[in-house]
């Protein structure tokens, strides 16, 4: 009886280290990796900070990223960070969304280097 008590605890040990492991390694992918951002508008470049999971790009005021320009919808794109990376994702935008000169029609990993269009402002991302 003593031996099956032992051997039960052990079971419910191992099975509750399991699950701590798991979780532990999903927390860091759940961490935000910070992203910079260079923001070109014709001769205008600034650089932006961002430290939150995501991002909205548009020429609305309350845009995270917000680009004052005619060419710019007012929620034209989404940053996002899932699954240990940054995604990029056209808000259905009138212009459209350029990564690379390819246009966005799904959600897309972003890598350092990769340039977005987002009317006829450019943004650079650095990470």
């Amino acid at each position: 009886m003593a031996i099956t008590l032992y051997a039960f605890l052990g079971w419910a040990l191992w099975l509750l280290w399991r699950d701590l492991k798991h979780r532990q390694n999903t927390l860091v992918f759940q961490q935000v990796v910070p992203l910079s951002v260079n923001v070109e508008i014709g001769e205008i470049t600034r650089v932006q900070h961002f430290t939150s999971a995501e991002i909205t790009i548009g020429r609305d005021p309350n845009c995270e990223c917000a680009i004052d320009s005619k060419t710019v919808s007012t929620h034209h794109a989404r940053l996002s960070y899932d699954r240990g990376q940054w995604w990029v994702e056209d808000l259905e935008s009138t212009n459209g969304t350029l990564l690379n000169q390819e246009p966005v029609t799904s959600p897309t990993v972003l890598a350092p280097g990769d340039q977005l269009r987002c009317g006829k402002a450019t943004l650079t991302i650095e990470k």
